[in-house]
């Protein structure tokens, strides 16, 4: 197999280098980048249990359990009961949240317009769509069972 013309290689590699750019720009915010995708869902949303947090960023419910956990710890998150139902627990941005987020976002904003330097505007859209239709593809997989392949 020749690697160099891999999609799933290639793929790999540029969300390896995304998230190391990421990580750094984030890191003086006390964020991580797997707390962007809670960070924006909760701040479109507003206030939500773990399940529907979990389900919203498209992770198992353990590991959003530990997410959320470490960042309530970093003051990044207000817990109160949920009103629906008092087994459950409403989880909304902190104050703190709030204030990052735009700062956060307008970051990575940064690092994507450099990732894409010399792109135009039509070839950045052409690169979405694509990368649209491969994640399809690899969600339906995923949803067929086939993402542990047996052998």
């Amino acid at each position: 197999m020749n690697i160099d013309r891999d999609t799933g290689y290639f793929v790999t590699r540029t969300a390896r280098a995304f998230m190391r750019v990421a990580e750094a720009q984030l890191r003086p915010l006390g964020l991580g980048v797997a707390h962007i995708p809670v960070l924006v869902c909760l701040g479109e949303e507003g206030a939500l249990t773990q399940a529907e947090i979990a389900q919203r960023t498209h992770v198992e419910q353990p590991t959003a359990a530990a997410l959320l956990q470490r960042m309530d710890k970093a003051g990044l998150l207000e817990r109160s009961p949920d009103p629906r139902d008092r087994r459950a627990t409403r989880i909304s941005l902190s104050a703190r949240a709030r204030k990052l987020l735009p700062e956060a976002l307008d970051l990575l904003k940064l690092s994507n317009g450099e990732a894409t330097a010399g792109l135009s505007r039509a070839e950045i859209e052409t690169l979405h769509a694509l990368l649209r239709r491969v994640l399809a593809n690899l969600v339906a997989m995923i949803d067929r069972g086939q993402d542990l392949p047996d052998r």
